[in-house]
């Protein structure tokens, strides 16, 4: 009946949970990759062995692409946009954002000046950083001249400075311990009219010129540094601002520095205190059955300690609505220690009918049965463990 019980428990709380969770609504603005020149890894055999990509988004396909080039040709104005980040620090993965400050430097030919001309304005008031936070100043593109140097093709240079809270949006929590993080720089036309729109401004990525400063790649203590990334995305708002018309698109680079965290760090860090506690669990077995005291007091302690441990790691993480990979393992380490500590009192309950037995057969029978668990259950519960825990890794969803 007790057994019976908890399993009622177990399923009326499992609908209840069920019931009561609700789906995340999609946001309807999307990216798509665009065909212009970029440094960004796209080649499947070219990724890393974990599959990170620093891609947003979705890649042109079939006639697309080509569309997208003739678009690209067709397209009024140009502008060439490099980005130099001179370092990255104050990561902070409860937000998650972080800081960063570099420079900007964009070139432009005649025909945008004209319109900049015409309408009384310069470039900056275009361009806005999109994935910028407020904090104490406001992140802006601050110009190093006070007007455009003209260069000797013609065409127009301006250098920015900028410097500012950013935030993250994409990281791979799902994986957690095991952590890959893209911090991310999105320039964007901010020209809500509609006279820059996707198919009349274009940026175009320098490549060759941009990157990452000696403080960019390991100012960040305790993290890998894994490359950066640049290119132009196809940014489409589900909205046409309230001008009619079609919903509007407009040109955005994304640059990004991927960092990740150690393996063999993490691991000694957060899995071996948890590898060292569920031992104790699998050898609470091999303590004499006349000692019952210890036996039930160990598996007590394992799950006091078990919740402490959670707790610490879990002050590093954001709110997720989802299990990393580590809650996933402490929720196989709930389980084993929980059903060692039920399965000790039943033992120990065997153990107190079998010293009011007669001597006999059914009293040697029942000896060999709980002596077969205690040997039984060390092998039995890594063979279960090991399987679960690699189970949870492979089941963890494609590119989260």
């Amino acid at each position: 009946m007790a057994i019976a019980s908890v399993v009622l428990a177990a399923l009326l709380s499992i609908v209840g949970v069920t019931s009561l969770n609700v789906d995340q609504v999609p946001g309807r603005d999307s990216l798509r990759l665009s065909s212009a020149s970029r440094a960004l890894t796209t080649s499947v055999d070219r990724l890393p062995r974990d599959g990170w990509s620093s891609q947003r988004g979705e890649s042109l396909g079939g006639g697309e692409i080509q569309a997208d080039i003739d678009a690209l040709d067709d397209a009024q104005y140009h502008v060439k946009i490099g980005v130099y980040s001179n370092s990255t620090y104050d990561l902070d993965l409860s937000i998650p954002s972080f800081s960063s400050n570099g420079y900007v430097w964009m070139r432009w030919k005649q025909p945008l000046q004209d319109y900049l001309e015409a309408n009384n304005t310069d470039l900056q008031e275009h361009i806005s950083l999109l994935n910028a936070l407020l904090s104490d100043a406001d992140p802006v593109l601050h110009p190093v001249q006070d007007k455009p140097a003209i260069l000797s093709d013609g065409t127009y240079y301006q250098l920015y400075t900028y410097v500012g809270r950013f935030y993250i949006d994409r990281a791979s929590f799902r994986h957690f311990p095991f952590l890959t993080i893209s911090l991310p720089i999105a320039i964007e036309a901010d020209d809500v009219a509609g006279g820059l729109g996707y198919g009349t401004l274009r940026f175009e990525p320098d490549s060759r010129n941009s990157g990452m400063g000696l403080y960019a790649g390991t100012g960040i203590i305790g993290w890998l540094n894994r490359g950066w990334s640049i290119a132009e995305y196809r940014h489409n708002y589900a909205t046409n601002f309230g001008l009619g018309g079609l919903d509007r698109d407009y040109s955005l680079i994304l640059y990004d520095i991927t960092f990740g965290t150690s393996s063999w760090s993490s691991f000694w860090r957060l899995m071996l205190p948890l590898l060292v506690v569920m031992v104790m669990v699998l050898l609470v077995f091999k303590i004499r059955p006349d000692e019952q005291d210890a036996r039930a007091g160990i598996p007590v302690t394992v799950l006091l300690t078990l919740v402490f441990l959670q707790q610490v790691y879990r002050g590093e993480l954001p709110d997720l609505p989802f299990l990393t990979f580590l809650d996933q393992v402490y929720v196989i380490a709930y389980v084993v220690t929980l059903f060692a500590f039920v399965l000790l009192v039943w033992i120990g309950r065997r153990y107190a009918d079998m010293e009011s037995m007669p001597l006999g057969e059914a009293r040697d029978n029942l000896s060999k049965r709980l002596e077969f668990l205690d040997e039984v259950w060390p092998l039995s519960m890594v063979l279960f463990c090991s399987i679960a825990v690699v189970t949870s890794w492979y089941l963890i969803p494609a590119g989260a």
